[in-house]
């Protein structure tokens, strides 16, 4: 009974004491992962930014914000992972489908931010595909688990 007493009062106490950070931090979650799958026949190389501000504007994230570089072969998947106080906000800011060597048509996001589109423990999928044959079309399908 002293144990269902002391997680009730935790349970009352911790969306008052810091909500989801908390709540995260007590199962041990500190950090965001982006996995990014290429599901196409080419190669995509990645451009992305993450800042430690939730609330910086597009703009702003890629002039200040860390940015990432990825390469990903066709069929391949590769991912990374920072620390949460540091991963507020989110964007793919370049994806290009190398078809013929760098020529190929490239894709976007918008920007997640934490406490919206993502949270502390998430890990942001990012999967890339073309649309036909030629690879003249292009997609990444942003989803969350």
């Amino acid at each position: 009974m002293r144990t269902f007493c002391g997680l009730a009062i935790i349970a009352l106490v911790l969306p008052l004491a810091g909500g989801c950070d908390a709540v995260s931090s007590l199962i041990g979650a500190t950090s965001v992962t982006v996995e990014l799958v290429n599901n196409g026949d080419y190669p995509v190389d990645a451009t992305m930014f993450y800042y430690d501000d939730q609330d910086v504007i597009e703009e702003l994230l890629t002039e200040i914000g860390d940015e990432v570089k990825r390469s990903v072969a066709a069929g391949e998947t590769t991912s990374f992972s920072r620390d949460c106080d540091k991963f507020q906000a989110f964007m793919l800011e370049d994806a290009d489908l190398r078809v013929l060597g760098d020529l190929g048509p490239e894709a976007s996001t918008d920007v997640f931010r934490d406490g919206d589109e993502f949270n502390c423990g998430d890990t942001i999928v990012l999967t890339f595909d073309h649309l036909d044959a030629l690879g003249t079309g292009f997609d990444v399908d942003p989803s969350i688990r």
